[in-house]
Order: structure tokens, then C-alpha cells, then sequence
């Protein structure tokens, strides 16, 4: 679930970006509609950026041939112009001039705009004459039409004078800083999640090293600890009445197992010492499946895996040997140490190799330690029905035609004594037939 869903502090940083983009739409929405309708005011802003242009080419009294500020009235000779004139009226430069009417130039005023109505239509004319110049240079301007989209560059220019420089910035920097903020507030609850993340069940409930979290969340915490420590408490009780009860029925079954010995022999004796060699397994897997929730494994633990399949080997050779069944060990030449807990290792490998001389249907059973922390169990039977891999760990299932006296539970509690102690299980079918799981391991570290 970690991974598949967004957390709460992505999800309230979404939102806040969302809200923000929103305001700074809104403020594109406003300005746009406010410059937009104000003709006059794009048309004053297009001249003055102009003439500021010619301004900023300008050289001694007039803008070298090469200036790319010419461009404009060079592609569009009908729709824009430019004269320098002195403080005598002498026009120093100029660009299709015949746009310029003949008293514009005789206008003395530092700054002004007009607009004069021609039968061609509306004309826009503007001068400016440049500071602190002892000559008294002055540009003339005039927009006869807009080819060129200056009022559109006038409109984007205030955009971005009003919108982008000033608004954008402090949009981005909110953002930022309440994601950090949240991620900050949301810290607790992260640690929180860490805290029962390290909970295991059957397991003493340890305090939360978390300080200074919310009252809420550490209202949480303290009802969930609550809650754990009686679960705990109560699943202790049951794993105790369940290994009790197991613990308890060892001491029949041996009697029972001794006093068969006495018995004649015949098919009602053999039927008789079979069901209690299945009641017998079942004892001990209650008994497995009783401490796999407890199971701790500390750091440093080292178990050598070829021990473990000798002592395997040789405890269910006579089992193998009554069921007809030829068993043996492959050993890898070096040992194999793995961090585990060696009663669980020969409780699961025990449980697969009894499986596989029950299920595998008078074939050969081999044990083979490695490569690598491994263990592996192969038969020569049928094989796993299909669809039947999905299900083999779960408990008390039992495929088609198996082997009566089972309680479908070894796979099961194989399963689940690997998970506890950082191991896995995996089942395969060989393309040659047959059955195969592989018990892995961690390897130690010393």
C-alpha cells in the first residue's frame, strides 16, 4: 500500500498547488481583462517602448544604418515612422517619413502622444526628447497601423510587469514553503506508521519513540498500543492453550506408539501404527505452528545448512525405508551458513521432505543443500495439478487424490516459519516432472 497510494502530504501539497494556480489564473484573468479593455493605455505603453528603443540605438544625432531597431520600419514602411529632429526643427534621420505629419515636428514639449483622425484613418503620433542632451534631441513617432503586434508585445510586457514577475515568484515560494511545512507537521504520523511497521504480532508492544507529536496522534498511538497489548496478551493465551494441548498429546501418542510394538503383526496393526504416525506429525506441526509468531532470529545467528539436512536425512531414513521410498542427500562441498533459527530450519525442511514421501508417489526423494543459502526437496510424482501452486501454502488445503492422514497444514507451516524468519518458499515444477520447493535463506554475517 506504501507504494500504490499517494501520501497525505503529497495529496494536501497537490491541493495547495492547485489553489495557487488557481489564484495566479484568476490574477491572469483580472489583469488581462483590465489591460485588455484600455486601449488608450497599450497604445501609450507600444509608443513609449518604442521610442525607448530608438533611444537605446541611438549614436551622436542619429542610429547607424545597421541598427536592428530599422527592422520595424523597414518591413512595414505604411504602418510605423521615426524622425530625430534638433531644437531648430531639423530633421537629423528618419524612416518613412512621409507618414510624419509637418507639425509634429515642430512640437517642443519633452513627452506627448495624439491621435489624429486622416481619411486614411486614426493616427497615432508621439515625441520624447532625450534628457540631459545640451543639443535638445528629440524622437517623433507614429503608428499609423499595428502590422507589427505592438500593442500585442505592449499587452504581454504588462503581463508580465504585473503577473509573472511579481506574483509568479511568491506563488512558487508558498508552495514551497507549505510543502515543507506539511511534510514537517506530517512528520509524526510518519513515525508513527514506522513505529507500527516494527510491531509483530504475539510480540511485547514497544513505546513509540516519537516527542512533541500532536495530542491527536498521540491519542492514536496510545489507543493502538492499548489495543495491541491486549491482543497480545490474548493470542499468547491461545498459542499457550494450543501448544498445551499439543505438548499434552506427545506423551499418549508415545504410549500408544510403544504398545503397538507389543501387538501381533498384521493389516490392523499396520493400519493402527500409520494413523498414529499421522497423528504423531500433526502433533508436532501444532506444536511448529504454535511458536512461528514468536520467532526471533538475532543479528549474528549462524546456522550451517548442511548440518541441518544430515540430521534430516538421518531421522526420516526409516520413515523413507517403510514407504518404499529411495532418499538422498546432496551436500555442497563448503558450509552453508544462513541467519536463521535452526529448530525452524529442520522443522520446515522436515515437514517438505515428509511431503514429498507421502505425495510423491513412490518416486525418489532428494535433499541438495545450495547453491547458494538454499535448500532444495525434488520428487519424481506427478507434479502440482494446475492451479494447484497458487494454493499449496495455504492452510488446510488439500489437492485432489492426496495422501490420506494429512490435515493439509505442513506447506502451511512451512510458509510460515520462513516468513518469520526472513527466509522464503518457492514451488516449482521441473520440466522432467515432479515436484521441487527450495527453502532460501539469508546469509550470515559475521
Amino acid at each position: 500500500m506504501k507504494g500504490s497510494a499517494p501520501s497525505l502530504a503529497q495529496i494536501l501539497t497537490r491541493r495547495l498547488t492547485v489553489i495557487a494556480a488557481a489564484v495566479l489564473l484568476l490574477n491572469i484573468a483580472v489583469v488581462g481583462t483590465y489591460y485588455g479593455s484600455d486601449r488608450r493605455e497599450l497604445e501609450t505603453q507600444a509608443m513609449v517602448h518604442e521610442m525607448e528603443r530608438l533611444q537605446a540605438a541611438l549614436e551622436g544625432t542619429g542610429i547607424p544604418e545597421d541598427a536592428p531597431v530599422r527592422a520595424l520600419y523597414a518591413d512595414h514602411p505604411t504602418a510605423y515612422a521615426f524622425a530625430l529632429v534638433d531644437r531648430g526643427g531639423t530633421v537629423l534621420d528618419a524612416m518613412n517619413r512621409g507618414l510624419i505629419p509637418p507639425a509634429a515636428t515642430d512640437i517642443y514639449a519633452d513627452d506627448w502622444i495624439t491621435r489624429l483622425n486622416t481619411p486614411e484613418g486614426p493616427l497615432l503620433v508621439a515625441g520624447h526628447e532625450f534628457a540631459e542632451r545640451p543639443d535638445g534631441l528629440r524622437v517623433v513617432f507614429v503608428m499609423a497601423s499595428d502590422s507589427a503586434n505592438l500593442l500585442r508585445r505592449a499587452f504581454l510586457s504588462e503581463f508580465y510587469k504585473h503577473v509573472w514577475l511579481p506574483i509568479l515568484p511568491v506563488a512558487l515560494l508558498l508552495i514551497g514553503a507549505s510543502a515543507f511545512l506539511i511534510r514537517r507537521g506530517l512528520a509524526p504520523i510518519a513515525d508513527a506508521a514506522e513505529w507500527a511497521r516494527t510491531l509483530r504480532p504475539g510480540a511485547p508492544t514497544p513505546p513509540p519513540s516519537m516527542a512533541r507529536v500532536p495530542a491527536e496522534i498521540a491519542d492514536l498511538v496510545d489507543a493502538t498500543q492499548r489495543a495491541l497489548d491486549r491482543l497480545a496478551t490474548t493470542l499468547a493465551a491461545e498459542k499457550r492453550h494450543a501448544a498445551e494441548a499439543a505438548h499434552a498429546l506427545r506423551t499418549p501418542v508415545a504410549v500408544l506408539v510403544a504398545r503397538l510394538d507389543a501387538l501381533p503383526p498384521g493389516e490392523t496393526t499396520d493400519r493402527l501404527r500409520a494413523d498414529l504416525s499421522a497423528l504423531s506429525r500433526t502433533v508436532r506441526q501444532v506444536l511448529a505452528a504454535s511458536r512461528t509468531d514468536v520467532l526471533d532470529v538475532p543479528d549474528g545467528t549462524a546456522v550451517d545448512l548442511r548440518k541441518t539436512a544430515e540430521t534430516v536425512t538421518s531421522a526420516l531414513a526409516p520413515f523413507a525405508y517403510t514407504e518404499g521410498i529411495e532418499l538422498s542427500l546432496a551436500l555442497s562441498e563448503a558450509p552453508v551458513r544462513v541467519q536463521a533459527d535452526a529448530e525452524a530450519v529442520e522443522v520446515a525442511l522436515s515437514n517438505l521432505v515428509e511431503n514429498a514421501i507421502l505425495h510423491g508417489r513412490s518416486s525418489p526423494v532428494e535433499i541438495s543443500v545450495g547453491p547458494g543459502p538454499a535448500l532444495r526437496v525434488r520428487d519424481h510424482g506427478a507434479g502440482l495439478l494446475p492451479g494447484a501452486q497458487s494454493h499449496v501454502f495455504e492452510p488446510f488445503w488439500r489437492g485432489p487424490g492426496a495422501a490420506p492422514g494429512g490435515a493439509g497444514l505442513g506447506l502451511a507451516i512451512v510458509d510460515r516459519l520462513q516468513r518469520a524468519q526472513g527466509g522464503e518458499v518457492e514451488v516449482r515444477t521441473p520440466t522432467d516432472g515432479g515436484c521441487e520447493f527450495v527453502l532460501t535463506f539469508r546469509p550470515a554475517v559475521f
